[in-house]
């Protein structure tokens, strides 16, 4: 529940998986707990542009390198489980936050109406991700540029209805028209409920201990809407409805995952001028390290928001990541992240650089309970 790098999207359906098998008793109250912290270490090849996904500009040095240590995350989470009605919300402390944020926020509530050992159907309220793409990050700490440019988050409660089986996930989700966090937003943001999403997941088993799992969604509103480009984007000119849509798919083995994901905006953003998208591969294999569970991953991924040749067209990144899972609730990992471009989604046009590179290395832990 607490994951930020995998089951990102679908958390409700995670929950009524585990209490239809078992893992949840019912009558039961689970408390848990997560802690994430880094170190960091940056060069770049331009003074001042660390081009390296999930830090802000602000947070980086002036210079060409930077060492730092960051806690990336404190969170503790409930979940209560009765009959027909699993609940669940999760506070967190994070050194990184969106401009307007505190840094200890209760980030997400939500309650969930089914049972999957009676019907395939539920409904859920609260306030949570919204159940939109994969976005699924194989590297131990670092996101790619689909969940970087496309991943959102609601700050109103949302209503989501939804439709799960042991292959299947389907999710309809009506979002309240306010900025939500990250990429949420729609035009008018008056409160109504014009913006939705949809997604749906489905696995099929191959021979030879193989399964393909593939996935599609779309999102109605997104912040590639207006010709002013920050964040939030509160007010702007010409603001549109400008939706996202997006496929996904995983091969997946005993030993290893696959994975490509695209997405894509239906029109171009007024800031830019062309289309926004990301496209990310990736990898994983399951092996022993020190004969303990590890983890090896390999993800490259691109965002592009500018047409071929300008400064703003595209960001490329690559993560080669290593993972051990040390004890039972504690892992350990280590990242090297290549960088290529810099485009931060404020002001695109005015301080892209694309002859910026950067290399940075990353190792931290991650305790869970």
């Amino acid at each position: 529940m607490f994951d930020r790098q995998n089951d990102v999207t679908n958390k409700i359906p995670l929950a009524l998986r585990a209490r239809a098998s078992g893992d949840l008793g019912t009558g039961r109250l689970y408390l848990g707990g997560r802690f994430v912290g880094t170190v960091i270490r940056e060069d770049t090849n331009t003074a001042g542009k660390f081009p390296i996904l999930s830090r802000f500009p602000a947070s980086h040095s002036t210079g060409t390198s930077d060492t730092y240590g960051v806690i990336n995350e404190i969170s503790l989470g409930a979940t209560l489980t009765l009959p027909m009605v699993t609940a669940y919300a999760q506070g967190e402390y994070s050194e990184l936050i969106f401009p307007g944020q505190s840094d200890v926020q209760l980030r997400k509530y939500w309650l969930a109406v089914g049972d999957l050992g009676q019907s395939p159907f539920y409904a859920a309220i609260g306030r949570k991700t919204v159940n939109f793409g994969d976005f699924s990050s194989y590297a131990p700490f670092t996101h790619n540029h689909s969940a970087h440019y496309f991943w959102a988050q609601t700050r109103d409660p949302l209503l989501e209805l939804g439709y799960v089986t042991d292959r299947t996930e389907i999710a309809l989700s009506l979002i309240r028209e306010h900025r939500g966090f990250r990429v949420l937003n729609s035009p008018d943001n008056d409160g109504g409920y014009e913006n939705f999403a949809v997604n749906f997941r489905h696995r099929l088993d191959l021979s030879g201990g193989l399964a393909l799992r593939l996935g599609a969604g779309f999102l109605r509103g997104t912040i590639y809407d207006s010709t002013i480009a920050h964040h939030p984007p509160n007010s702007g000119v010409n603001r549109i409805w400008n939706g996202a849509w997006d496929v996904n798919a995983t091969l997946s083995a005993a030993r290893f995952d696959v994975m490509g994901e695209f997405t894509r905006t239906e029109h171009a953003w007024p800031a830019t001028g062309h289309k926004v998208s990301a496209l990310t591969v990736q990898g994983r294999y399951r092996t022993e390290l020190f004969s303990r569970p590890a983890l090896w991953s390999l993800a490259a991924s691109r965002g592009v928001q500018g047409a071929s040749g300008t400064e703003w067209e595209k960001m490329d990144q690559v993560v080669l990541g290593l993972q051990v899972q040390a004890a039972p609730n504690v892992s350990l990992g280590a990242e090297y992240v290549f960088n290529e471009g810099f485009v931060p989604l404020i002001m695109p046009t005015v301080v892209a650089d694309s002859g910026v590179r950067s290399h940075t290395f990353i190792v931290g832990a991650r305790l869970t309970f």
